[in-house]
């Protein structure tokens, strides 16, 4: 039986997921699944997968985003943790064995690993963590935590029993499953190493989104989450002060887009 359910969305990446399954299937840590969500690729990407059928899980949908497919990978999730791998990037091949031995360790909720930025040029930019170690969890802690569902290890038991999903049809969908997920928590494990490699590419979601206000519309979602859970009269003040955040950084998303247009 697995022990981390890895899912890997998949859309138009021929040029990348070679590099991105070679690293997950070549893991030290040997009992891993992997879910492969084709979300309606026109490319290369299917024939490839297709190459590596006897050691991954293939699911073929119409295309319909990156939150969609990775829903359908949690639908198909069998192990006791999860974690997700963008298919443009790639990982270090001890990444879950260390993050495995950790959470089973310290009994923790999650484990959030460092990460690295890779640009297409060959620069890197190491991402580092605000904590080491074991942690007692705070709302405090949980803000300063990164949002990237790639850059953790969950409790598959948290996902299914909370109902923690991607929005579909929004960009920084991360931002709804890690508010879905953190109340639930009370501890964490962070390791302070850049195990992932976030391959940056010039035509990615990220880069030619243009959209004002990408954050703000998170914020219906996430309100109606914590109401309908119940929780909003214990994290209503954090969730006000996240909102916050929200609005700062759409503010200054479009006051940068304003100025690079004069």
């Amino acid at each position: 039986m697995p022990v981390i359910s890895v899912i890997v969305p998949v859309y138009n990446v021929e040029s990348y997921l070679e590099r991105c399954l070679e690293s997950i299937i070549n893991q030290t840590l040997k009992d891993i699944e992997i879910i492969c969500v084709n979300d309606g690729s026109t490319d290369g990407s299917i024939k490839i997968l297709n190459k590596y059928a006897s050691q991954i899980t293939i699911i073929n949908k119409e295309n319909g985003g990156l939150s969609d497919a990775r829903n359908k990978g949690l639908e198909c999730i069998s192990a006791p943790y999860t974690a997700f791998v963008d298919s443009d990037d790639w990982i270090k091949e001890d990444t879950f064995e260390e993050a495995y031995k950790s959470i089973e360790k310290y009994k923790t909720d999650f484990v959030c690993f460092g990460s690295q930025k890779v640009y297409e040029n060959g620069k890197i930019e190491i991402q580092k963590l605000p904590f080491k170690g074991y942690q007692k969890m705070d709302y405090k802690k949980i803000r300063k935590t990164p949002v990237t569902v790639w850059s953790k290890l969950f409790r598959s038991s948290i996902i299914k029993d909370k109902k923690c999903i991607f929005p579909k049809g929004y960009n920084y969908e991360d931002n709804v499953f890690w508010m879905m997920y953190s109340p639930w928590i009370t501890t964490g494990y962070y390791i302070d190493k850049p195990f992932y490699n976030y391959f940056q590419r010039a035509n990615s979601i990220i880069y030619t989104d243009n959209k004002p206000f990408k954050y703000i519309s998170l914020i219906p979602l996430i309100f109606e989450y914590y109401k309908k859970q119940g929780l909003l009269d214990e994290y209503g003040d954090d969730l006000y002060k996240r909102f916050k955040d929200y609005l700062k950084m759409d503010y200054k998303d479009a006051a940068r887009s304003k100025q690079q247009r004069i």
